[in-house]
């Protein structure tokens, strides 16, 4: 199956994202378009493809509450290293109620490093509140980023432990293992945790400064 520029165009009028079954393929207008428009486009089978692309339910009906106003503005720039596409549609899935722009740099673990500077340095400049980094493994990438000091990384493995690092260290970047994930896992982490408010507490920075002296 192949789609046109005008296809993704109206997907994405019509959902806020585009998914699309594996194994379809895009016009080469269609990729000049995905490129300029900065919209990622995820693939996955067609069951995904179906629910991602299902109307949207009133307010009210299998909603959550309102989102954090703040969360609406904020950027959490994202990156995957791979072809994820589950991933990448549940980004795309979350493009309508939040600000998720993607780092422009090959989707490939070689650019880890730059990716990670990348984003230490918009998180500190304050153009970005944090990071989604969609890894095939997470500790390489866990390690990294807890380097720099504007980053707080964590895993995210469940709910329950991904809002425990939210409420003790004002977690700013997520990474999650994407292979070991679902589309609708990776899309309720990520809803998660960019909605969710953060207060770096005066103990939690006390602790972050001591162990940043330690050997």
């Amino acid at each position: 199956m192949i789609f046109t520029a005008r296809q993704l165009e109206d997907l994405h009028k019509s959902n806020g994202h585009v998914v699309l079954p594996y194994g379809a393929r895009l016009t080469p207008l269609a990729v000049d378009w995905a490129r300029a428009k900065k919209i990622a486009v995820g693939y996955g089978p067609d069951e995904l493809v179906k629910q991602s692309n299902a109307p949207a339910a009133p307010r009210g009906i299998g909603q959550a509450s309102e989102p954090n106003p703040h969360a609406a503005t904020a950027a959490y720039l994202w990156w995957c290293d791979g072809p994820c596409g589950a991933a990448k549609a549940a980004v795309g899935a979350l493009t309508k109620e939040s600000n998720l722009p993607a780092i422009d740099l090959p989707a490939d673990p070689k650019q880890l490093m730059p990716v990670i500077k990348k984003l230490a340095a918009a998180i500190k400049d304050l153009k970005a509140a944090g990071g989604l980094l969609l890894v095939q493994s997470a500790p390489s990438a866990t390690i990294l980023a807890n380097r720099c000091p504007s980053l707080r990384a964590i895993v995210g493995t469940t709910l329950e432990s991904l809002e425990a690092g939210i409420a003790q260290l004002a977690a700013n970047v997520l990474i999650i293992e994407y292979p070991n994930k679902s589309f609708s896992q990776i899309k309720n982490l990520l809803s998660r945790f960019v909605r969710a408010k953060r207060d770096l507490t005066e103990d939690a920075k006390r602790q972050l400064q001591e162990l940043a002296s330690c050997g």
